[in-house]
């Protein structure tokens, strides 16, 4: 008889994936109705494949998660970083809300990864 082990995937890493989830749609979101008129225009291009960019990092991260691999919470953590200085840097040029809702994602998902938890279902 086989019997296969079911491992289930720990409440912080499933709230770090939907926090994930999140950013990505808004990221997303942001570049094609913000940004992308703008890029066609010759402006902010940078800004628009930096999005692009993260966006497919964390997307990445997203669907490796149940791989269980260790590095795939490092990439995690290495984009929420980055997303974090973004948003300190947008909220220290012109607050909105915007920025501060990017700050509070990204700070909440890289607190979600830094978990026991978290940690003990990236250990292979």
């Amino acid at each position: 008889m086989n019997i296969r082990q079911v491992h289930i995937m720990p409440t912080t890493v499933r709230a770090a994936r939907t926090l994930m989830c999140v950013q990505v749609l808004l990221v997303i979101v942001l570049s094609v109705v913000i940004l992308l008129p703008l890029v066609l225009h010759g402006i902010l291009v940078l800004n628009f494949f930096l999005g692009v960019g993260v966006a497919a990092l964390v997307g990445t991260v997203v669907v490796l998660m149940r791989t269980r691999r260790r590095w795939v919470r490092w990439a995690g953590w290495v984009a929420q970083t980055a997303l974090t200085a973004n948003a300190l840097m947008g909220l220290m040029g012109a607050p909105s809300v915007g920025a501060f809702a990017g700050l509070a994602l990204a700070v909440a998902v890289i607190a979600l990864l830094l978990t026991p938890s978290s940690a003990g279902w990236f250990n292979i």
